[in-house]
């Protein structure tokens, strides 16, 4: 049943990587998105190749909760072979991301044989949504290797009797936690996954166990030093939302997820053509009638909790009254569609031993659909589920610059923005001094309001006496933008000066503005 064509797996393997490494690159780099948490993320990186070690990691959008800091110090060294370059990090991002199709392929294997690997590998590769990770240049983003790296310690444990599969398992979940703090949740499955699979885990040595735990422990030992430092923050913010438990309703709930799930079969294998509910309740009436097999039960059950554990994020977070206005970020289900891609894949290859033409045609319909949604959105960078403002293109804000840089004909000049979020100039900031300054040698005066306690060094003068002759208001994106604050901004702006010329770039407006 899983006898495949004798053509070396590696070459095989190396194809399928080859192509996921084509989807990720295509439209590199005019696809970088570069926004604020980029820009942050750029200048933590920057300090700590000056020495300035962090401990506490990128915020999270729970005050007082941080991700870890070990995504920071990843980048580093890209930041330093690029001269603070984006377009570098991202390169190492894609490229991390491609690496999962050797990963998929060794962890289907362990379940379902060589055929299902392969196919496993395959859809990895040409997965729209894991070609969205790839170009998202982001902390959560690297979750999608750890988050597996952790069910195959697991897998290798149960599957394979490993000793060392148990602290690998531990390893991916401390690695996972350091890069999205969400993915505390991993807890929940992993030991459920234990409790199920008891027998396999009460055999292992007490030494494989304590090297485990202290894996985990390094890992997390961050997240420790940061509670002694700073008080306990981080568990005084947690109590919190706890205590905001009354404010969430199971329907709620129950409807941004079955909502996630829909968006995880559009993103992995249908997008938008084939209803998503014939593709679920197709797929649960397969995953029932392959679970009473005894064969296959204990794999499927292992996949199944790894699946559906995602609903315990939904239960912490309340959900939302209506997704399809106010739209769930995808970024915490990072590692989630693995387990659906590998149950695919088991389950073609199932109908290919019986109906091959079939099994070739519904992989060809996969194929498609991935390619048709990659050529949609990838060439825009990001998806809405992903960076809620689209359109930060790094490419666009390079013209932005060379426009400005090249109208002030080398002279001083001021600049503004109505930015996302708002009154923080950390994106333009970063531009100017690691793109402006390097290609023209000088930095212009920010004269919009900058809130205090964010990154970057550009000088900051609100008053409007003494300011250059040359000013410019740069408007982003102005999805998650109130338009009033717009409104405002410009009609305050219009006390000072008069337009007079506007260009645009991509999503971007520049107005060359002039004083009364």
């Amino acid at each position: 049943m899983n006898k495949f064509p004798k053509i070396n797996t590696f070459y095989i393997l190396a194809a399928i990587f080859v192509l996921a490494l084509i989807l990720r690159f295509l439209y590199y780099p005019n696809n970088i998105y570069f926004g604020y948490d980029q820009a942050r993320d750029g200048f933590a990186a920057q300090d700590i190749l000056k020495g300035d070690l962090k401990l506490v990691g990128p915020t999270t959008t729970f005050t007082g909760l941080n991700h870890g800091v070990l995504f920071w110090y990843l980048l580093a060294p890209f930041y330093f072979l690029g001269q603070g370059n984006p377009e570098i990090a991202s390169v190492f991002l894609r490229i991390f991301n491609a690496l999962g199709v050797f990963f998929i392929f060794y962890f289907s294997k362990i379940l379902f044989g060589k055929r299902a690997a392969f196919l496993a590998a395959a859809f990895f590769a040409i997965s729209f949504e894991q070609t969205q990770f790839s170009i998202y240049m982001g902390n959560p983003a690297l979750g999608v290797l750890s988050v597996m790296l952790m069910y195959l310690g697991l897998a290798l444990a149960i599957f394979q009797k490993k000793t060392l599969g148990l602290p690998l398992a531990f390893l991916g979940l401390g690695v996972s936690i350091q890069f999205q703090f969400a993915l505390f949740y991993l807890i929940v499955p992993m030991i459920l996954i234990m409790v199920v699979f008891r027998k396999t885990f009460f055999k292992l040595p007490l030494k494989t166990w304590l090297l485990s735990v202290l894996t985990l422990f390094i890992f997390l030992s961050t997240f420790i030093l940061v509670e002694f430092k700073y008080n306990f923050r981080s568990l005084h913010a947690i109590l919190h939302l706890t205590q905001q438990v009354s404010d969430k309703s199971f329907g709620n709930i129950s409807n941004t997820y079955f909502y996630t799930i829909s968006k995880m079969i559009s993103f992995n294998f249908t997008g938008d053509l084939i209803p998503n509910l014939i593709i679920l309740i197709l797929l649960l009436i397969s995953f029932l009638k392959f679970l009473r097999d005894k064969r296959w039960r204990n794999q499927l059950i292992f996949l199944s909790i790894w699946f559906f554990a995602l609903f315990l994020t939904f239960v912490i977070n309340g959900g939302v009254l209506n997704p399809e206005v106010s739209i769930p970020l995808y970024y915490p289900n990072v590692g989630v569609s693995v387990s659906f891609l590998i149950f695919t894949a088991f389950l073609i290859g199932q109908i290919f031993s019986k109906m091959r033409i079939l099994a070739l045609l519904i992989v060809g319909v996969i194929l498609l659909f991935n390619l048709d949604m990659i050529n949609q959105f990838n060439p825009k960078g990001t998806i809405l589920e992903i960076n809620a403002q689209p359109g930060m293109l790094l490419q666009d804000e390079k013209k932005v610059l060379d426009f400005i840089y090249t109208d002030t004909a080398s002279q001083p000049f001021a600049v503004k923005a109505i930015t996302m979020p708002l009154d923080i100039n950390t994106t333009w900031s970063y531009l100017f001094e690691h793109y402006g300054n390097t290609k023209y040698g000088y930095l212009p005066i920010w004269n919009g309001k900058n809130a205090l306690g964010f990154p970057g060094d550009l000088k900051v003068q609100e008053a409007q006496e003494g300011l250059p002759a040359k000013r410019y208001v740069i408007i982003e994106p102005t999805r998650g933008i109130p338009t009033k604050f717009i409104d405002d901004f410009l009609n305050e702006e219009g006390y000072f000066t008069k337009l007079d010329m506007e260009q645009k770039f991509g999503n971007f407006i520049v107005q060359r503005r002039v004083k009364f």
